[in-house]
């Protein structure tokens, strides 16, 4: 009786336990389904209109809070949306948003449970080679009642003048001291220029901030008769331009970068008898700078270009000819590294272009410091193949210049961040870096922290046959009081940067 009564107790506890590892490894399946369901789901909806971002990419709460919101919102399940935009951002968002949404509800709150559950609580910054203070330039800041600190353009001509714009819709240009010599009267926050003699081609945003209004215009200045005319407008937000004969008849035609905001395009503009005819390459926003150069050597001018604003790469658009590219993606990355600025040059000396790009733009729906955000180097294989060679971690890098700074044969790297660590580590404003056989040393100046860089250029300034580098400031609020405190009090414009390799001869 025992023996039955034991026999039965064994028999009830297999059962149970039995139960048990099945209820469980129900629930473990459930809960893998989901995951795997939410992944699926992710992987469809949020790669197919840029490039894929794992959950490890942002912490828990940036994902819940802010980027998942806009996701809600982008695709058309507004009552998931809990939107902060102002009204004016409201009323273009809902202009371009879908009429319908473009999953079930339920879909969407798998993809956002799989974001939040496999996110980090926080990012952890990765570590990096410790600053020395520079030697090689001598920084000097910028004072005038002249030059407010609220530089949008910084940039020198073809002719060696050097013109200051600023958002509060001026122009001026300066003289070999960073005097101002000149004023020109301009309707809008200039972005790029370029000039020939007396007459200066200005490229005016319209708004400065975010939006998709048609307000941006193509400008010639006379500076002579300090008069101007339009020359191509209804505009999106421009913020860059080139021009080249495209087509090989002896005019020049104009390339665009409208950067928008949920629209945009790279657009060549043919010139025709005193007319611009519009061919729109790509019609999405984000286009930043455009690198015009003929990369295959039959003669005709192609077109490289870095677009942002979530659709993160660059591209090469092959002229076949008669306004017809054809377009290859030459890198992407996924929107959280916010493209910010490239350039190419080549870094190893093997005859093939590299890529120098910087990583930073943090203003949109991740405003969390970035492990990722910095500058690097792409190496090209001969192939048009781009792999990362070196990168250095700089909190919201967002312009940066290849030259050979020191003379000695190899190119050294000037780097300004728009959104440095303020609160910690305001001197990573401004880091150049010196070629030392392959190897980049960084090199920093206390007077980075002397205003908020937006912009930066580089010339021969003073005349002394090196490389200088001139910085201009928009001195928005940087969450610091002490560095928001000093910037009312004493305001810096610019801050040069003067290269002390060679000495001026009388």
């Amino acid at each position: 009786m025992c023996n039955n009564f034991s026999r039965g107790r064994t028999i009830n506890a297999v059962l149970i336990g039995s139960v048990f590892t099945i209820a469980i490894s129900i629930i473990f399946l459930s809960c893998n389904l989901r995951k795997k369901s939410g992944e699926v789901l992710a992987k469809q909806y949020c790669g197919s209109c840029h490039q894929f971002t794992p959950p490890e990419m942002l912490d828990k709460l940036t994902w819940k809070k802010s980027v998942l919101p806009e996701m809600a919102f982008r695709m058309g399940l507004f009552n998931l949306a809990n939107s902060n935009k102002n009204f004016d951002e409201l009323a273009d968002a809902y202009s371009f948003a879908p009429s319908a949404p473009l999953l079930d509800e339920k879909d969407f709150l798998l993809i956002a449970d799989y974001f939040v559950q496999n996110a980090p609580d926080s990012l952890v910054a990765l570590p990096r080679v410790a600053p020395d203070f520079l030697t090689q330039f001598e920084a000097i800041a910028v004072q005038s009642k002249d030059l407010l600190p609220l530089n949008c353009l910084v940039m020198r001509d073809s002719m060696g003048r050097t013109f200051v714009g600023g958002r509060r819709n001026t122009m001026q240009l300066l003289d070999e001291n960073l005097n101002v010599k000149d004023n020109f009267s301009i309707d809008s926050p200039p972005s790029c220029i370029r000039s020939k003699k007396s007459k200066v081609w200005c490229l005016e945003m319209g708004i400065m901030d975010p939006n998709d209004a048609t307000s941006g215009e193509l400008v010639e200045i006379d500076m002579l008769k300090k008069d101007s005319k339009v020359l191509i407008d209804s505009l999106r937000r421009p913020v860059y331009f080139e021009t080249a004969d495209l087509n090989l008849d002896n005019t020049d035609e104009v390339v665009v970068c409208e950067f928008g905001n949920y629209t945009g395009r790279l657009a060549v503009y043919e010139q025709k008898n005193g007319t611009y005819k519009l061919h729109t390459l790509e019609a999405v926003p984000g286009a930043r700078k455009v690198i015009v150069r003929d990369m295959n050597g039959d003669k005709k001018p192609d077109l490289i270009t870095l677009f942002s604003q979530g659709n993160e790469c660059i591209n090469i658009y092959w002229n076949r000819g008669d306004f017809n590219f054809e377009k290859q993606q030459l890198i992407a990355f996924p929107p959280v590294y916010g493209v910010s600025y490239f350039e190419i040059a080549d870094f190893n000396k093997d005859g093939h272009f590299d890529i120098l790009v910087t990583n930073g733009d943090n203003a949109d729906y991740s405003k969390v410091l970035k492990p990722y955000h910095g500058v690097r180097i792409l190496l090209n294989d001969g192939n048009f193949n781009f792999k990362e060679s070196w990168f250095y971690p700089i909190n919201g890098a967002s312009w940066s210049a290849a030259r050979d700074f020191d003379q000695d044969g190899d190119l050294d790297i000037a780097v300004i961040s728009f959104f440095p660590d303020f609160m910690r580590n305001p001197l990573e404003s401004f880091i150049y870096f010196e070629n030392k056989h392959g190897n980049f040393s960084p090199y920093v100046t206390t007077h980075a922290s002397d205003g908020r860089w937006l912009v930066l250029e580089t010339g021969d300034f003073d005349h002394d046959n090196d490389e200088d580098i001139l910085l201009g400031a928009l001195n928005f609020n940087p969450q610091n009081k002490v560095l928001l405190d000093r910037w009312k009090n004493h305001p810096v414009s610019l801050l040069f940067l003067k290269n002390k390799h060679f000495k001026k001869t009388s």
